[in-house]
């Protein structure tokens, strides 16, 4: 069994718990952390394992700004998300630059004792323009726990789907302080992932599940 078993439960759908997980997140799909809290009210109490609170997303309510990441950093410090046990930045779109805010927010999560996971769409974030100096800010930093690229598009794959983006190869997640933990379709689909990622010397600890459980 894999060491990391998690789930993104989406918040604005009816769905169940991952029964073995180990890890739960809230996914709102919002950037702003006064939204997320909010959206995921009515799922933190069913989540398995550590509880997380999913910030950012594929479209623009989950866009990173400087001032929005910022805000994020100050919610943590004020103890916003006290109810939880750790934070899912979801960075997929966002303005260029954010490199030194992302690291003061992951900083400030685990001064917080919080669990920080990143998730980016494939191997980094499709709209970021600066993605490949992001991605290896990330891969270089110790504050972030998990590491999980997306190994779907839109969610429905039947099966792994290893594009790169913004020129992040697979092979540069051999850099990644953070333990890998990918983003898979469903559960069965992490041991294909797991063999394609350790052929490209990418060593895997466990995944996250997208589909509806």
């Amino acid at each position: 069994m894999a060491e990391y078993r998690g789930y993104w439960r989406r918040t604005w759908e009816q769905s169940g718990d991952l029964p073995d997980a180990n890890i739960g997140i809230a996914f709102s799909g919002w950037a702003a952390w006064e939204n997320a809290l909010q959206g995921s009210a009515n799922v933190i109490g069913s989540l398995r394992g550590d509880k997380y609170i999913s910030l950012g997303g594929g479209n623009a309510n989950g866009r990173f700004t400087s001032s929005l990441l910022q805000a994020i950093t100050t919610a943590i410090q004020s103890g916003q998300f006290a109810e939880y046990q750790g934070i899912a930045y979801d960075v997929e779109e966002g303005d260029s630059g954010l490199e030194q805010v992302f690291r003061d927010s992951f900083a400030a999560a685990r001064a917080a004792n919080f669990k920080v996971l990143v998730t980016v769409s494939h191997s980094a974030p499709y709209g970021i323009t600066d993605a490949l100096q992001l991605m290896m800010s990330f891969f270089n930093d110790q504050n972030i726990n998990f590491l999980s690229p997306q190994l779907y598009t839109n969610g429905t794959e039947t099966e792994n789907n290893y594009e790169t983006t913004a020129g992040v190869l697979w092979s540069h997640y051999t850099q990644a302080q953070a333990l890998v933990i990918p983003s898979v379709v469903t559960a069965d689909l992490y041991s294909s992932g797991r063999e394609y990622l350790a052929n490209q010397g990418v060593t895997t600890h466990g995944y996250i599940q997208w589909s509806r459980v």
